[in-house]
């Protein structure tokens, strides 16, 4: 959750930043990735909608044109990944999670493209909040099922 939190933090700066600053081909870039993600999701190929939703994000940094925060999350890229394909894998146990994770995305390319800083950052709060939601929700759901199992036992062996 501490990584989530930071790079809620992280990309809503960075997005705001890609929305004023970046260049025309930073949007392209940005653009490019997001398409790519939508036909792997209408193929409906996770492990390829994973690493472009990891990408789609990278790129969003880049646009910052900000070296400390580029540096950061490249050094930090594989945990991104892992993160981004551990969170899906997690996150699509509820349904519609793919859906809305495209919107947020969406939503995000929108808002750069269209140079919205506020928008660009809120679309990242929004997503980032989501996911840390959809995780602990999930995480609650197999607790819970890991006592009705005990109970399920316990009633067993009377």
């Amino acid at each position: 959750m501490d990584y989530i939190s930071f790079r809620r933090d992280l990309e809503g700066v960075a997005a705001a930043r890609a929305a004023e600053a970046g260049t025309e081909t930073d949007l392209k870039v940005i653009d490019t990735l997001f398409r790519k993600m939508e036909v792997a999701h209408n193929k409906r190929n996770p492990a390829d909608e994973a690493e472009l939703d990891a990408q789609f994000h990278l790129a969003i940094i880049e646009a910052s044109h900000n070296v400390i925060m580029l540096h950061m999350m490249r050094s930090m890229f594989d945990l991104l990944k892992e993160g981004v394909f551990y969170n899906r894998q997690i996150m699509f146990k509820q349904r519609n999670t793919r859906d809305i994770l495209l919107e947020h995305h969406r939503a995000m390319n929108e808002a750069i493209q269209a140079r919205d800083p506020e928008a660009a950052r809120e679309a990242v709060n929004l997503h980032l909040t989501f996911v840390e939601e959809a995780l602990d929700l999930q995480h609650k759901i197999a607790k819970n099922e890991e006592i009705a199992k005990l109970r399920y036992a316990h009633e067993q062996e009377r």
